[in-house]
């Protein structure tokens, strides 16, 4: 995830270096061919993850936790309030990782608003989801996370588009690689970190997943039908972290 490009270094060599003496005598000494140096690795932490990995699990983690959340007042231009609507219907789009093979997925749409009403705001920045099922509280227990999504802030322009409330929104399509039918209410909740700094979440969403796709499929290949795809591929960018060293209750709900 590191997209920082590290280049090899030329460096010229004299000839009486080679041969063990460097002297300020032979200034016209003949220069050896420019060698070509490997770059040294990218800095890892003592997870064994580059430091771009790490930073953003770290924002995750922080995410997860409910902590930076903006508290102070936003200015005009300045992101005020996230909203968020989900699909409670699982879809299938392309897996392009997988030789184009349909993977499953939820759908979503977010709206950036600032202080004063109006339509959406344009800003750049990343956004981070997260899905809790909400099992485990039926029996007195807290919802367990299941997966997270990180969308940098290129994949997540690219996704951006005008919509009907006169401003952007963000279509998200996230690949959900720990679905299952058995899953039935899920808690979805998601945070855009502007790169002013400002960071906003959502209302949390209880969603009553809608399996209706995945049965069909089902029956579709049972029956030697080959299902096609209902919506496009994920744009690049988009990364899911099926599995996390931490687990937190999301807000003791």
């Amino acid at each position: 995830m590191d997209r920082r490009r590290l280049f090899p270094a030329a460096v010229v060599v004299g000839a009486a270096a080679l041969a063990g003496c460097v002297t300020p005598t032979k200034p016209d000494a003949p220069a050896e061919t420019a060698r070509a140096v490997a770059p040294p690795p990218p800095p890892t932490t003592s997870t064994g993850l580059s430091m771009a990995q790490n930073d953003v699990m770290n924002r995750l983690r922080s995410f997860i936790a409910g902590e930076g959340i903006s508290t102070t007042q936003a200015k005009p231009g300045q992101a005020a309030r996230l909203t968020a609507a989900w699909n409670n219907k699982v879809v299938y789009a392309p897996d392009p990782t997988h030789g184009g093979e349909p993977f499953p997925g939820l759908m979503g749409k977010m709206w950036l608003f600032g202080p004063e009403v109006g339509a959406p705001l344009t800003l750049e920045g990343e956004v981070l989801v997260g899905v809790w099922d909400t099992a485990p509280a039926l029996n007195g227990g807290d919802p367990v996370l299941i997966e997270t999504w990180h969308i940098d802030p290129e994949a997540a322009r690219k996704v951006r588009r005008k919509d009907f409330f006169g401003g952007d929104g963000y279509n998200l399509f996230l690949p959900f690689t720990k679905y299952n039918v058995d899953l039935k209410r899920i808690n979805v909740v998601a945070r855009f970190n502007c790169v002013d700094g400002r960071s906003l979440v959502a209302a949390p969403e209880t969603l009553t997943l809608d399996h209706s796709a995945t049965l069909q499929r089902a029956a579709e290949k049972l029956g030697g039908l080959n299902p096609g795809a209902d919506v496009p591929p994920p744009a690049a960018g988009v990364q899911a972290f099926p599995q996390q060293p931490i687990q937190f209750p999301l807000n003791g709900k």
